[in-house]
């Protein structure tokens, strides 16, 4: 049940007028509990008792830590393992059997190839992350242990964030589900602003450029240089439309039930280094990542190599995370080594030596080369293969020649132009600040508006959210 379906809606106008004619806090609870459930059954039914499972390992791990003096660490790691347990082996059982595969094949040993048909569940990542991060910060006293099932259950599962996030830490989720939220006209239009723009951003900009991406990511050996070239470009925008668009929308949703979540983007696309990049991409994973990874493996407090080895491992295990593949590997492998090199160059070399011609000279090169750099670092992200990879690699260093190519027209301004006007237009500091807290009629006017002008170029067949895979 994606959001940009009519189905979607129907579940949401019901959730929300019953959800607002009740104020008993514990009656709103199992009401969006009960909402979150048949939401994930919509895609799968038999996964729920998966998500339940997450759910129940979780309050009573932050239950035995909580309660225990002398074993919490040993209560901490079951807890964990045990929710790590199943997410291995939905995601990761097939690809371990692949490698061993390999490897048994490299060194000349016999091995029977095995593959199991294990179906991915939506999700799972995402609410394994937040099941693990609750036991963790109760660990570590950031937050008190649930009261109830019911609080536990509506933090994991809460339906805008359950299957493509953002991860939301508990310390900002729980005490919001504590107490009766209301809403104010500003919450609602908000709602309404957030909603429409990640409608606009799926809908009319990332599904537009998805079927031109798909039939040349599905088949790259078929086609020219030039043609790999441009979808390459297509899908550096696609990936940020479809998620940023998700993510927009689950915090516009949610901001409807009264719920503040955290941003998780902020215009990834102007960043003038890779860090920076990563400050302003998928927020929410980056900084779990580095408070949940990064610094319990020590961070940058034991050294420089050891700072090098801890950011490699984590962008490594971060590119795992996404899925199981030598792709993803590579992924974050690149990623990895490209926060090491800056984070070298800029120690160094930082960005306030020189004259103010200089750094600006420096902040545009940086800013091309770390555009560069992810556009092309996106390709193993969305390649079918590493042959698929190596395809896209040698069509960008023109050593690759193809006898009877396809030709495929990828119009330049379709690509450009949305990043462009989000990327320099939208929420630019530079331009006048929209006056809609004295005139909120006129902002939700000008909301209808932009959606009345959107329809036209709507791609009215339903596809599926980039990151509802992972």
């Amino acid at each position: 049940m994606a959001f940009n379906s009519f189905s979607f809606i129907l579940l949401l106008l019901c959730s929300l007028g019953l959800y607002f004619s009740t104020r008993r806090l514990l009656l709103r609870q199992l009401l969006l509990v009960a909402v979150s459930l048949g939401f994930y059954a919509a895609w799968d039914y038999r996964f729920v008792a998966l998500l339940a499972y997450v759910i129940c390992v979780a309050f009573v791990g932050g239950q035995a830590v909580n309660r225990s003096r002398t074993k919490k660490k040993l209560f901490l790691g079951l807890a964990i393992g045990l929710q790590l347990a199943q997410l291995v082996f939905f995601k990761y059982t097939n690809f371990l059997f692949d490698l061993v595969a390999d490897v048994a094949g490299w060194v000349g040993a016999n091995h029977a190839h095995r593959h199991l048909d294990i179906l991915l569940p939506a999700g799972i990542s995402f609410y394994t992350f937040h099941g693990i991060s609750y036991v963790v910060d109760v660990y570590r006293k950031k937050i008190e242990r649930a009261e109830n099932l019911i609080v536990v259950a509506l933090y994991i599962a809460f339906f805008p964030q359950l299957v493509a996030g953002p991860i939301v830490r508990a310390d900002v989720f729980i005490p919001q589900s504590k107490r009766v939220l209301d809403i104010d006209s500003r919450d609602f239009i908000v709602g309404l602003k957030f909603i429409t723009l990640g409608l606009i951003y799926k809908c009319v900009f990332a599904d537009r450029l998805a079927p031109l991406v798909d039939t040349v990511f599905d088949a790259p050996a078929h086609y020219e240089n030039g043609v790999l070239a441009r979808a390459a470009l297509g899908f550096y925008a696609q990936i940020y439309f479809d998620f940023a668009g998700y993510s927009t929308m689950a915090i516009g949703i949610s901001r409807l039930f009264g719920f503040k979540l955290p941003r998780n983007f902020n215009y990834p696309y102007r960043a003038l280094d890779i860090t920076d990049f990563w400050k302003r991409w998928h927020i929410s994973l980056s900084s779990w990542l580095r408070d949940y990874l990064y610094i319990p493996l020590g961070g940058n407090r034991a050294g420089k190599l050891k700072q090098y080895r801890n950011l490699m491992l984590t962008m490594l295990l971060g590119g795992l995370w996404h899925g199981a593949s030598i792709n993803f590997v590579v992924w974050g492998a690149l990623h990895g080594a490209a926060l090491c090199v800056h984070k070298l160059w800029s120690e160094r070399w930082p960005s306030t030596r020189g004259t103010r011609p200089v750094q600006i000279a420096r902040s545009v090169l940086g800013w091309f080369l770390t555009q560069a750099f992810v556009l092309v670092a996106w390709i193993p992200f969305r390649a079918s293969s590493f042959a698929a990879t190596q395809q896209f690699a040698m069509a960008l260093l023109g050593t690759r020649t193809v006898e009877n190519a396809k030709q495929l027209h990828i119009p330049l301004l379709l690509l450009l132009l949305p990043i462009v006007a989000d990327q320099v237009l939208v929420q630019n500091p530079n331009l006048p600040a929209f006056p809609w807290p004295k005139r909120p009629w006129l902002l939700v006017t000008v909301l209808a508006l932009c959606f009345a002008l959107a329809l036209p170029f709507v791609v009215l067949k339903t596809k599926a959210f980039i990151y509802f895979q992972f």
